[in-house]
């Protein structure tokens, strides 16, 4: 699911929806707006989240728990 494989096709994967939240940038954002706004191309709020977690990870997105908000980094 979160990358692809010789099971999962990349555009089954986590992975290939990155630009899909990138796209929303690069104003900060509420998590439930930005999900709302993407969702119809999640298969489910598990799959967001783990790209949520690609972003962060590769640090193209910092979350800001007090505030609820996804700011774009560069």
């Amino acid at each position: 699911m979160i990358t692809p494989n010789k099971a999962i096709a990349l555009h089954d994967s986590a992975l290939s929806r990155v630009g899909y939240i990138l796209r929303e940038g690069p104003a900060a954002v509420d998590l439930h707006t930005l999900y709302e706004r993407v969702s119809p191309r999640f298969e489910s709020i598990d799959q967001f989240l783990v790209t949520l977690d690609i972003l962060f990870v590769l640090g193209r997105i910092d979350l800001k728990p007090a505030t609820r908000t996804v700011t774009y980094v560069g």
